[in-house]
């Protein structure tokens, strides 16, 4: 009779379960550690913007729209600002304006709020379009967003299926789809440039019957709510995708504005000399310029702006306005013709006059220099500086 060896039953428990402790141990080696949460960039300031190309859907309504997603979003990790705040804080400042406030800057807050409160039309031309968002991007700046999010209501529709009935269902039916589709563009603040975009549609549907109805004054306010938490997780994803936000930069601009007459004929200068000395007049005229609705300075000069697509506005008294869109960069000239209006050419007829008779002399001496500089507080008036050289020396300054 053979005889098998095996170890005792105790022996074999003890075996057993340290093979199993090896392989789970391995296992759990092998297996990826879960982590934390996944790690959230630094809380970014973003700037809401709610637009409309819906018919149906009012700018009040709108207004809603931007609000939800900004209370839906900010409970996500961002800080959030939109238009009304804005405004609001804008208000305030302008009632009550600290102690140092100057009048430009009071001037600024108000051009600021007028910008915001203009009122906001479905059907928009592409110049309304660029200027929209031009004024996004300088507010979200202004503000000191990082991003900026804007959506936009497509469409909200309705759809009806009826149901005539039959021998199975004889009761007719009528069944409602409301559609609502809104659209987003997560940018950066700082060129305009997109990050991210997307689409959301929601869908609320009902069944009616001859015996029973339905209805409703708030059906858009909870398709609101849900697009607002649908755009928030795709917001808040592709925010997730971003490692640094890039910062504003701003580039010094130059601008030599030349007046012309009334359909663009060019001022005529003399040309001043003296013995070997022969130096050409030149004319510039004194302007202001606004950017994107906000006045930053004067010219002839150079100004600092902010890199990006902008709305440039330069205007003089007496002369029609030079509006135009730009993508601002270091080192950018503007040479500019501004035509002066008919009212303002019969106001400033006799200097002109005075300069064309001059140029019709080839050249001007010390003494119809002297001449100019007694008619300098006119040329002041039109807003004229007048300079003798290449080099910009100034006869005449405006004050």
């Amino acid at each position: 009779m053979k005889r098998h060896l095996y170890p005792p039953s105790g022996v074999r428990l003890v075996v057993f379960c340290l093979l199993m402790w090896g392989m789970m141990t391995n296992l759990m080696a092998q297996a990826p550690t879960p982590s934390a949460n996944p790690k959230t960039p630094a809380q970014r300031k973003a700037a809401v913007f709610v637009f409309t190309r819906e018919p149906k859907v009012g700018v009040q309504q709108a207004k809603i729209l931007e609000d939800l997603i900004a209370a839906r979003v900010a409970k996500l990790g961002f800080a959030t600002l939109t238009r009304d705040v804005v405004v609001d804080s804008i208000s305030k400042a302008m009632k009550h304006p600290e102690a140092g406030a100057t009048q430009k800057s009071k001037s600024t807050l108000e051009q600021f709020a007028a910008g915001l409160q203009k009122p906001d039309k479905v059907e928009k031309s592409l110049e309304d379009q660029l200027d929209e968002q031009s004024s996004m991007m300088r507010l979200a700046q202004t503000i000191g967003a990082d991003l900026i999010i804007i959506a936009t209501t497509e469409s909200f529709g309705t759809e009806k299926r009826i149901f005539k009935g039959n021998e199975l269902a004889p009761v007719a039916t009528t069944t409602t789809f409301n559609n609502l589709l809104v659209s987003y563009r997560l940018a950066f603040a700082a060129s305009g440039a997109a990050v991210a975009g997307d689409s959301v549609k929601v869908t609320r549907a009902w069944r009616e019957s001859e015996s029973l109805t339905r209805e409703t004054d708030d059906l858009l306010n909870g398709m609101f709510d849900e697009v607002a938490a649908e755009l928030a997780n795709k917001i808040t994803a592709a925010n997730q995708e971003v490692k640094e936000v890039p910062q504003v930069q701003a580039a010094g601009v130059k601008f030599n504005i030349k007046p012309v007459l009334p359909g663009g004929t060019p001022l005529q200068l003399p040309t001043y000399e003296n013995g070997d000395v022969k130096l050409p007049v030149s004319a510039t005229v004194a302007a202001d310029v606004t950017m994107d609705g906000v006045s930053v300075g004067s010219v002839p000069g150079e100004l600092r702006f902010t890199t990006g697509l902008h709305q440039i506005l330069v205007q003089a008294e007496g002369f029609k306005p030079w509006k135009r869109f730009v993508t601002i960069s270091e080192g950018q000239k503007f040479d500019i013709l501004l035509e002066m209006t008919p009212e303002g050419y019969e106001k400033w007829k006799e200097i002109i006059t005075f300069l064309s008779d001059l140029s019709r002399k080839t050249k001007i001496t010390d003494a119809e220099v002297k001449q100019m500089e007694a008619k300098a507080e006119a040329m002041r008036k039109a807003g004229l500086i007048v300079t003798i050289g290449n080099n910009g020396m100034e006869v005449i300054r405006k004050k």
